[in-house]
């Protein structure tokens, strides 16, 4: 049975594995880290199964950054009328190609995808160079485009940036779909589908299948 992760279509974690691959000769892994699995947990706990409690490794610092996301105002009024974790499918218009993506949080009222991400960053400055490190501009000009593709107009784009280590501080990032920032990712996202285009790649998260 084909899980979201392994539905052929590129989504935006393939199009990193493709650049690593095509630029950098890497040697794609398929075992998910320790940090992937923590942060995965934490966002089915954040925003998806948010009555149960956490247990095994980690335990203790997640439950106090739940706590701190769950005492924030912004993200709170955000959460209340959002659809989370929604899976996005759609073709891109320029190469045809088949592609998705799941969404944290969808408010389609305010016209707005927030993203939540756990970070080692100290102040919001490093934050702010943690988006560009890892290419967060281009997400969010890939996840924008792909709601448009839908029929489903997004204006605002809001990253939440909460502390892996004490005190859990939240740093927010609030941009505007026609920033620089979205435009600079949008350029990035599409020269790689361009590329994919010519020459076609087969991810590893494609080849996990689940069995019932």
């Amino acid at each position: 049975m084909l899980t979201y992760r392994s539905t052929p279509r590129i989504a935006n974690s393939d199009l990193s594995e493709f650049k690593n691959v095509l630029l950098y000769g890497q040697v794609p892994q398929r075992s998910e880290s320790p940090a992937l699995r923590f942060g995965t947990s934490f966002h089915h706990h954040l925003l998806v199964d948010r009555d149960a409690i956490p247990s095994g490794l980690g335990t203790k610092p997640m439950l106090r950054m739940l706590e701190v996301m769950r005492s924030h105002q912004q993200f709170c009024q955000i959460l209340e009328g959002a659809i989370p974790e929604i899976p996005q499918y759609w073709d891109d218009e320029q190469t045809g190609l088949p592609c998705k993506s799941q969404l944290d949080l969808l408010h389609p009222s305010d016209e707005l995808i927030a993203d939540v991400k756990t970070t080692s960053a100290s102040n919001r400055a490093e934050f702010l160079e943690n988006c560009l490190r890892y290419e967060y501009d281009r997400q969010a000009a890939f996840y924008v485009d792909g709601c448009q593709a839908l029929g489903h107009p997004i204006y605002r784009f809001i990253l939440f940036g909460v502390q892996k280590q004490k005190p859990h501080q939240v740093f927010v990032v609030e941009l505007k779909t026609t920033d620089r920032f979205t435009e600079d990712g949008r350029r990035k996202y599409r020269k790689l589908l361009a590329s994919w285009k010519q020459q076609p790649y087969t991810p590893t998260s494609w080849q996990i299948v689940t069995t019932l």
